[in-house]
C-alpha cells in the first residue's frame, strides 16, 4: 500500500509539473501579442524619419495644427485607449481613438515652446507599448523655412528639366541615401528617354530634425513626351523628398516614390513610397526605355521590384437564348443583355458581334495564360468575328485600350444554334486598363 501511495503521489508531482510547465509556456505565448505602433506621423511625416529633437515651421503648419496620427496593434487583442503627453509625462491627454486601433491628436502649439511628446497605447488587457521609444522633443519656429526650400526645389527642377546632369547632380548631397552614381545614370537616363520635361508642384508640408535634415511633401503635375513613342503623358501625384543643408546649402538625401527625378531606374533610387489615392496613374519606364501611365499600385510594385504586375486572366459565361443576347463590357467588367449598353462584345449565332470601331486579331490556338502582350497592328475591322475553341484573339477596343480572350468552352454553336437560337460560351479574358498591350 505504501508503494502505491507513492507511487500516485509521484504521478501527480509530474501531472502538476507538466501543468505548471503549460502553463509557463501559455503565458509566454501570449507574451508575444505585444503592443505595437504599425506607424506614427507627425503632420505626415514618419517618426521613424525624425530625430528626437524636431523643428517645424509656424508658416506651414495646415490651420496652425500639431497633428500626431498612428495606428497601433496588440496580435489577437483590441486597443483599449491612446493617450499623449506633450509635457514629459506630467499630464496625459486621451487621443482620438478608432475600433481599428488608428488613433490622432491635434492642437494649436505655442511658438518657440518645446514640447516633450510621448504616446501610450494600452490594450483590452491593460498592456502597452514601450513609451519611451516614442520620444520626440518638438519646437515651432517662426524662420521662413519655406522660401528657402522653396529656392532649392527650384533649382533642382530648372536643372532637370534644361536636362543638365551636371548641374543637377550638384544639387545631390555627396552622402545620398542609396547611390548617387546610380541616381547620376537614372537622371541621364531620364533625358534619353524624355523630351518637353514640365514639372509644377505645391508644398503642403515642410518639417526638420536636429541633423539638419528637411522634410519636404509636395503634391505634383508633370508632363512628358516619351522619346520611343512621341506621345506626350502627363500624371500628377504626392511625393516626398528630404533635403540636407550643408556647406554647399540644400541638397536632396534623399527621395520616395512617385520619384519625380531618376523615374527610369526607382529601384535603385527610391527610398520608401508616399501612398497614392485609389484612381491616381503614375508614368513608369519600362526597360525598353519606353514611358507609359499605370496605376499607382502597379507602379509602386514595379518601383520596388522592377517588374510590372501580372494581370491574370478571369473566366466569364455568356449566353444566347430566344431574342436575349448576353455582352460583356471590358471596362467595367460587367455583363449585360441591354444592346442599349454598347458591349464591346455580344455573343450571336456566328460568334462575337463587336461594338464599332472594335478591331481584332486571331491569334491561333493559344493559353491567355502565357500572353503578356499583344500585337500593337494586324487588327481587322469587321463586324461580327467568327470564334473558333481555344482559340485566342486580341481585341483593340473602340476606346484605344487592349483586350484579349480565349474561347474555353462553346456549347449550341453552328447549325444547331440557328435552329434553335440557342448557344453557350465560356471564356477567359484579360483587359489592361493603362492602354498598353502589356498583361
Amino acid at each position: 500500500m505504501k508503494y502505491i501511495w507513492c507511487f500516485l503521489l509521484s504521478f501527480l508531482l509530474i501531472v502538476s509539473a507538466v501543468q505548471d510547465s503549460n502553463a509557463k509556456w501559455w503565458i509566454f505565448g501570449a507574451s508575444e501579442d505585444e503592443v505595437e505602433l504599425q506607424y506614427i506621423y507627425l503632420n505626415k511625416v514618419s517618426f521613424s524619419e525624425l530625430g528626437q529633437k524636431v523643428t517645424l515651421y509656424r508658416e506651414l503648419l495646415p490651420n496652425n495644427i500639431l497633428l500626431i496620427q498612428g495606428k497601433a496593434v496588440a496580435g489577437k487583442n483590441k486597443i483599449g485607449a491612446a493617450r499623449i503627453s506633450i509635457d514629459g509625462k506630467q499630464t496625459w491627454i486621451d487621443m482620438k481613438l478608432s475600433e481599428n486601433g488608428v488613433f490622432e491628436y491635434g492642437f494649436v502649439p505655442e511658438i518657440n515652446r518645446p514640447y516633450k511628446i510621448y504616446v501610450e497605447i494600452t490594450d483590452t488587457r491593460g498592456k502597452t507599448n514601450d513609451i519611451d521609444k516614442t520620444y520626440k522633443e518638438v519646437i515651432i519656429s517662426t524662420q521662413n523655412i519655406y522660401q528657402a526650400v522653396k529656392n532649392i526645389m527650384d533649382n533642382l527642377i530648372d536643372a532637370y528639366q534644361s536636362e543638365n546632369p551636371t548641374k543637377f547632380m550638384g544639387l545631390v548631397s555627396d552622402d545620398f541615401t542609396g547611390d548617387k552614381t546610380l541616381l547620376d545614370r537614372a537622371i541621364r537616363k531620364d533625358f534619353s528617354n524624355f523630351d518637353n520635361i514640365l514639372l509644377r508642384y505645391l508644398i503642403t508640408n515642410v518639417s526638420s530634425d536636429a541633423t539638419g535634415k528637411i522634410f519636404v511633401t509636395f503634391n505634383f503635375n508633370r508632363q512628358l513626351t516619351s522619346t520611343k513613342t512621341g506621345k506626350t503623358i502627363q500624371d500628377s501625384g504626392t511625393t516626398q523628398i528630404t533635403l540636407k543643408l550643408g556647406e554647399r546649402g540644400g541638397q536632396i538625401y534623399s527621395m520616395k516614390w512617385p520619384l519625380i527625378f531618376g523615374v527610369s531606374d526607382p529601384t535603385n533610387v527610391a527610398q520608401g513610397a508616399v501612398p497614392q489615392t485609389s484612381n491616381t496613374e503614375i508614368i513608369v519606364v519600362d526597360n525598353k526605355g519606353e514611358a507609359q501611365k499605370v496605376p499607382a499600385k502597379e507602379a509602386e510594385q514595379y518601383a520596388q521590384t522592377g517588374e510590372s504586375s501580372t494581370i491574370n486572366a478571369k473566366l466569364i459565361t455568356l449566353k444566347l437564348y430566344g431574342q436575349t443576347m448576353e455582352g460583356f463590357i471590358f471596362d467595367s467588367e460587367t455583363k449585360t443583355s441591354n444592346p442599349n449598353d454598347n458591349p464591346d462584345i455580344m455573343l450571336v449565332c456566328i460568334g462575337f458581334f463587336l461594338k464599332p470601331n472594335t478591331l481584332s486579331q486571331d491569334l491561333g490556338v493559344k493559353s491567355i495564360d502565357t500572353i503578356k502582350e499583344v500585337p500593337t497592328a494586324g487588327y481587322q475591322a469587321q463586324p461580327d468575328l467568327f470564334i473558333q475553341l481555344m482559340h485566342a484573339y486580341a481585341l483593340k477596343l473602340s476606346n484605344n485600350k487592349y483586350a484579349v480572350v480565349e474561347i474555353v468552352d462553346d456549347t449550341g454553336g453552328g447549325q444547331a444554334c440557328f435552329l434553335q437560337n440557342t448557344r453557350t460560351v465560356r471564356i477567359k479574358y484579360k483587359y489592361q486598363p493603362n492602354g498598353t498591350n502589356k498583361f
